[in-house]
């Protein structure tokens, strides 16, 4: 059995959103938060990656978030590490509020040498105390986002000083803004930007977000990033995104993400207006 971590907070003020829910990307702040206290808890921490002139990296997370999170909520979290390969552990997440799981997720990292970036072979001693009866080895495969179609939109931004994190590259979690913020001005260049939502008391809410990191975007890279729908429903739209570094043309990021139509006062699915739906395919 996998050595398992638990941890209990709560959801704070600043991690909410404008609509009074735990915002995507604090989800995942606290996901990694998880991570880093889990390894330490286990003997590995922040010293001992000093030491080893070692660190972990993410090259893809997949969370999946069904249930709001909102200010106060006791927010139990369970972390474990689900395989080791070569260089490559997939760690595993839930976390619940009494006693019910609100979102779940996945983080495939990847070991490597912090200072050339190169990956290094996970030590023995690692695997023996997080994973002493050894794992399943899963298989990988690359969020769906085939070549963008109709409802194309593209946004361009650039990385802020706040925007980094201590390794001095844009943080994971950031890019779910990006991401967001994006999907935001799409709907808002098909008649439904933020104000039009609020008023009718609905709105796009990321339900699941599935991303692969091929790149590093660092300070004042310029970024586009680019999203189109790839399925629309009665209750739901799922979108594929990529976001590019303008001055290389390098691909950073792909991701596949599902946004609910809800309603904002109760949380419940409603019908898509059928304007906002044919909209969002042209």
């Amino acid at each position: 059995m996998p050595r398992e971590y638990r941890w209990r907070t709560r959801a704070w003020q600043g991690d909410l959103d404008a609509f009074g829910e735990m915002r995507y990307s604090a989800l995942l702040q606290l996901l990694q938060e998880a991570a880093t206290r889990a390894s330490a808890d286990a003997g590995f921490d922040p010293s001992y990656y000093e030491r080893s002139g070692t660190q972990w990296v993410v090259r893809r997370t997949s969370v999946l978030h069904p249930l709001p999170i909102r200010y106060g909520d006791a927010l139990d979290v369970r972390t474990w590490v689900a395989d080791f390969r070569r260089v490559r552990s997939y760690r595993d997440y839930e976390v619940s509020v009494d006693g019910r799981r609100v979102a779940q997720g996945r983080t495939d990292w990847v070991y490597v040498d912090r200072h050339q970036g190169r990956p290094r072979s996970i030590p023995e001693e690692m695997q023996r105390v997080l994973l002493p009866d050894g794992g399943t080895i899963r298989s990988r495969h690359s969020p769906s986002v085939a070549a963008p179609g109709s409802g194309t939109t593209m946004t361009s931004r650039r990385v802020e000083l706040r925007d980094l994190d201590g390794l001095r590259h844009v943080n994971n979690s950031v890019y779910i803004d990006y991401l967001e913020e994006a999907a935001m001005n799409a709907s808002a260049a098909r008649g439904w930007p933020f104000e039009r939502q609020v008023a009718a008391g609905v709105h796009f809410r990321a339900v699941a977000h599935d991303l692969e990191h091929l790149d590093s975007a660092l300070y004042d890279d310029p970024l586009s990033i680019v999203t189109w729908p790839i399925e629309v429903s009665a209750t739901s739209l799922v979108r594929g995104t990529v976001m590019t570094r303008e001055n290389d043309g390098c691909q950073i990021l792909r991701a596949r993400s599902r946004y609910d139509w809800l309603d904002a006062r109760c949380g419940d699915h409603v019908a898509m207006p059928a304007e906002i739906a044919r909209a969002l395919t042209t």
